[in-house]
């Protein structure tokens, strides 16, 4: 009886075109992002903002050199020439980074500044120091300069990178190294990010073979379910492994069961008709509205099984790998996406 039941092979009742399915299965999901909070920096490389990111401080938050030089009044070094230098008296200060000045740069007069230093009172540009050179007399200590100074030369203004109140990064942002730079610039230690999707995965089949686990005769290492932890991540979710399951109906539906805890569900294989195909009968069992379409006119991928539960994406991709991820870029990609707050 059981290899008659096998020959026979029950065939898919309805065929539907890959856009088909996809309507019906877009019709019944809840494709908002799964809420929203918040990580360290640390953290947050690899995230998508929840929300729009304003600076609440100027970058820089004062005018700064951007050499290391002498901050001169440029009214001072109008007509300096090579054949016509022109001295200034240096102030008793060294400008370092991180320290503010404490003398004004009176008419006449400039202060020592490093790269990074803020420009002190009075001054109006920096004049590098490989265009000067200091000049000891019996009055005091003197920098003589050989070109004139613009207003604003060598000088970073305050909030020149960012303003406060600016918008610095978008809703939606999938945050890479340079986007952390930003919000670290900005002084802020966490940020808000969209949840990522937790999508369980499970891998079904008597022949399946945890990879480092000894091979048996018949049997395969199961390559699907790396495969889509690793996808998973890649667009966003978080992949939550739910094993290798039997063709055995008790275990599978404990499994299944397990799976819908998650924002999404991922089987691969038993989704077609034949002997040992358990997987669809399980998931048959799902209601509001349960399978939207078994049997898409794709090749590969023909097997392909989707269904919704309150909301929720379960996804029977085929067994064979190429077929798995084919369907599975096609028809779940998108929607991981959508469920991690990135674009289409």
């Amino acid at each position: 009886r059981f290899v008659a039941q096998a020959a026979r092979q029950d065939q898919f009742l309805e065929v539907v075109s890959g856009e088909e399915a996809r309507a019906r299965f877009h019709r019944h999901l809840d494709l908002s992002p799964r809420g929203e909070e918040r990580v360290p920096l640390s953290a947050a490389l690899g995230r998508v903002l929840s929300a729009d990111v304003v600076a609440e401080v100027d970058v820089p938050g004062f005018d700064r050199s951007v050499v290391d030089g002498f901050a001169v009044r440029a009214a001072d070094t109008v007509g300096a020439a090579e054949d016509r230098p022109v001295a200034l008296r240096l102030n008793d200060e060294v400008l370092a980074a991180g320290h503010a000045p404490e003398l004004t740069v009176e008419p006449g007069t400039a202060t020592v500044i490093a790269t990074g230093g803020m420009l002190p009172r009075g001054a109006d540009a920096v004049v590098m120091v490989e265009t000067t050179e200091a000049v000891e007399r019996p009055d005091g200590l003197f920098v003589s300069l050989t070109r004139p100074a613009n207003p604003g030369a060598f000088v970073a203004a305050a909030g020149s990178d960012i303003g406060r109140g600016e918008v610095v990064l978008r809703k939606g942002q999938l945050l890479t190294s340079r986007e952390i730079g930003v919000l670290a610039a900005i002084g802020l230690a966490e940020v808000a990010v969209v949840c990522r999707p937790r999508v369980a995965i499970l891998s079904t089949g008597d022949e399946i073979v945890a990879p480092g686990q000894p091979i048996r005769t018949g049997a395969v290492y199961d390559s699907n379910g790396a495969i889509l932890a690793a996808a998973v991540s890649e667009l966003g979710g978080e992949p939550v492994a739910l094993g290798i399951a039997p063709d055995e109906d008790a275990a599978l539906e404990r499994l299944v069961a397990r799976g819908l805890e998650c924002d999404a569900l991922l089987l691969s294989g038993g989704t077609s008709k034949g002997a040992g195909d358990r997987s669809h009968r399980i998931v048959a069992r799902l209601s509001d509205p349960g399978i939207v379409a078994h049997g898409v006119a794709l090749k590969p991928g023909k097997p392909l099984c989707l269904a919704v539960t309150g909301g929720k994406p379960v996804v029977i991709l085929p067994g064979f790998p190429t077929s798995a991820m084919f369907t599975f870029h096609r028809n779940v990609a998108p929607v991981i996406r959508a469920l991690a707050g990135l674009p289409p």
